[in-house]
């Protein structure tokens, strides 16, 4: 999930570097690191008939992911600026590497969840710096494209990575193992392509490196919360879908551990999809499209479970993929719009910040819940309630005064 706003920068591009080429490149760098994050989705079964591990601590592992990803996002990620973008990216793919190789060495929980939390490192130190390093590679400079193309990007390589990691544990040997070369592999290719792609000026080369500051001015506060509201609804759903609901998936259904994890795929693939072919709809209008879409999509999950459909599962799950992607981009492209630029770090340090804490806390709850009344109860709590607040936020997006517009800033080669 990215986690970097679209006002930073490093200075002018170069000429030379006005082509999709380098563009590209990074972009990819940027999937790579959520690649990895969706690889260990469809192992998790394996892990616990292996450690015999509860739900709470399954929980507990995937909670280290985002303990890393603040690390890192709020400490490592903003030096990029007096050091340039290109260390710090090097970073987030050697971490990325590093994960992989100490899954593979993994023998015990703590193992796992040491891998867990590189894992989030690489992701916090990758992310916001990729986004950033994007914008000033963008040829026409057009800020909702590099947004559209970061969320398909971190959506898609979710999906890619939870489908290949559910093919590997279906159909080859030693899936524990082998998915992470995969990654190992596609980290060296990341960091060849940043190698060849070239420098730009630091932002601030002479200054003290900076600690990443939250900050919302009072005037923005109304609607930042709507655009808080939705991005923490997404991350809810990320949360939960890549780590406890495949579990619940499959005992409700009684299929094997990788077809229930190959379902989150389905809904990270429908978020990606948006970007890509409907992703001229931004800012408010996404929201009003996207939150009653999850909600709906929120009522037939928790119907699949005492009915055991495997259609209605699906329909559930590219229903979700489809309100994901509208209402995570309108929640970045209404925060990015009403956002002073002098204060676009401090703003959407808090948006992520509040975005990550939904990643773990609703899902550490919901382990509790799993591990007293079950999973299929844990399922139900976590569609009824996460439906509740998204109704409630559509409501508040009806109600919240916003400034005129709703369709995000312009772009170059629009009118200003």
């Amino acid at each position: 999930m990215t986690s970097g706003g679209l006002g930073q920068g490093e200075g002018p591009p170069q000429d030379v570097e006005r082509t999709r080429g380098p563009f590209r490149r990074i972009a990819y760098v940027l999937a790579v690191t959520a690649f990895g994050a969706g690889l260990p989705t469809p192992l998790y079964s394996l892990y616990q008939q292996q450690y015999g591990f509860s739900s709470i601590v399954l929980a507990e592992i995937f909670a280290s992911y985002t303990v890393g990803v603040l690390l890192t996002m709020f400490f490592l990620a903003p030096q990029s600026d007096a050091i340039g973008t290109r260390p710090v990216l090097y970073i987030g793919m050697l971490l990325t590497a590093l994960s992989g190789v100490v899954f593979i060495v993994a023998s015990s929980i703590l193992w796992l969840a040491l891998a867990r939390f590189i894992s989030g490192l690489a992701v916090g130190a990758t992310t916001s710096t990729a986004t950033v390093s994007m914008t000033h590679r963008e040829p026409r400079r057009d800020e909702h494209h590099v947004a559209r193309v970061s969320v398909a990007a971190n959506f898609g390589a979710v999906a890619t990575g939870v489908l290949l990691s559910s093919a590997t544990v279906a159909f080859l040997p030693h899936p524990e193992s082998l998915v992470y070369v995969y990654l190992i592999v596609a980290s060296a290719v990341g960091i060849f392509f940043v190698r060849i792609t070239p420098p730009h000026p630091h932002a601030n080369p002479n200054g003290r490196p900076p600690i990443e500051r939250v900050q919302v001015p009072r005037s923005v506060r109304r609607p930042f919360l709507v655009a808080v509201g939705g991005v923490a609804a997404c991350y809810a759903i990320y949360g939960y879908f890549a780590s406890l609901a495949p579990a619940a998936v499959r005992e409700a259904l009684k299929v094997p551990g990788w077809e229930a994890a190959a379902f989150v795929a389905v809904m990270f693939g429908g978020a990606s999809l948006v970007q890509v072919l409907l992703g001229k709809v931004r800012d408010r209008n996404a929201l009003l499209i996207g939150l009653p879409l999850l909600a709906i999509a929120l009522v037939l999950f928790v119907l699949t479970l005492p009915l055991a459909s495997i259609p209605l599962l699906l329909v559930a799950g590219a229903l979700m993929g489809i309100g994901v992607g509208y209402v995570y981009m309108g929640s970045v492209t209404l925060v990015d719009r009403v956002t002073p630029k002098s204060m676009g770090a401090e703003v959407l340090s808090g948006f992520y910040l509040a975005g990550y804490l939904a990643l773990a806390v609703p899902t550490l709850g919901l382990a509790v819940v799993a591990d007293q009344l079950g999973l299929s109860a844990s399922g139900t709590t976590f569609g009824v309630v996460l439906a509740v607040f998204v109704a409630f936020i559509y409501l508040a997006t009806r109600w919240t005064p916003l400034p005129p517009g709703g369709e995000g800033r312009p772009t170059p080669n629009e009118g200003h």
